[in-house]
């Protein structure tokens, strides 16, 4: 790789570092939740924490690696299920380390007087690389080790919460996928005792008026089975498409990430309880 090449990619060099040097007291610090757990397992979790710290603050560096998250994520899971620890611990976790390496962001920032503009692009960055650091263990989490193709693999459910599940969807959405779709989506959500399902649409090429008439009508048989569906990951230009085609979504809940929505309705059902 060109010189030029790395000294961009390494543009936020100093935060990286800066994050990296956090790890031990933010794993520590997390580590107070682990009193029910064995040692092993405990363990385990304090190096599954250093290893994803250090993925999040790779998240830092201008050009993609997404092999590295992929291999971070597939690890991720098989360590999970080793150690029959739920999935919503890890979510918990990231979710944390999102606020918690914020906060380290922020500090060094006031201390290198960023400009706002630079600031807000560092960042979303950051804030990205969880996204995607979360989705694609999700995604991970959801196939099992089978060579078959099955709607439980393109259509996968994950339960989050004792109420909530995400369904990430990736790639095009035809005909045939949205019948299994909305079959999917009815029979696991009934299975789970689901109050809501996010429908996670980042990795959808494509969003027509088609693909939005499904969508619709997924939403609403949800909503008849008492299911509350809530739509996350709308890329701009998706957006921008979805208007000039005239899709209006307002009846839907919308967030722009995992994260947010994730937060949103747990503090809704914290309200209602």
């Amino acid at each position: 790789m060109p010189m030029k090449a790395v000294q961009h990619e390494d543009k936020y060099l100093d935060f990286i570092n800066r994050v990296i040097e956090s790890k031990s007291g933010l794993i520590q610090e997390r580590a107070n939740i682990d009193s029910s757990y064995s040692n092993i397992v405990k363990v385990s979790l304090r190096k599954w924490r250093g290893d994803s710290i250090e993925v999040l603050a790779d998240s830092l560096r201008m050009a993609n690696h997404p092999e590295n998250i992929e291999k971070w994520a597939c690890s991720s899971v098989t360590l999970f299920r080793q150690l029959d620890v739920s999935l919503e611990v890890a979510i918990n976790d990231l979710h944390y380390f999102r606020n918690m390496i914020g906060e380290v962001i922020g500090a060094e920032a006031i201390v290198k007087e960023l400009s706002l503009s630079t600031f807000s692009d560092l960042l979303s960055l950051f804030h990205t690389g969880v996204d995607r650091a979360i989705h694609r263990m999700t995604i991970a989490y959801s196939h099992p080790h089978s060579a078959s193709i099955s709607a439980e693999l393109s259509i996968p459910i994950v339960k989050v919460t004792n109420s909530i599940a995400i369904l990430p969807l990736i790639g095009d959405i035809d005909a045939s996928r949205s019948k299994d779709l909305m079959e999917r989506a009815l029979t696991k959500g009934s299975e789970l005792g689901l109050h809501y399902l996010i429908i996670d649409l980042s990795g959808v090429t494509l969003v027509d008026t088609m693909v939005a008439d499904q969508l619709f009508k997924v939403v609403a048989a949800l909503k008849l089975a008492g299911i509350q569906a809530v739509l996350t990951g709308i890329r701009p230009e998706i957006a921008q498409t979805m208007v000039n085609l005239g899709i209006v979504i307002t009846h839907i809940p919308t967030f722009a990430s995992l994260h947010t929505a994730l937060i949103h309705l747990q503090k809704r059902k914290s309200i209602h309880k």
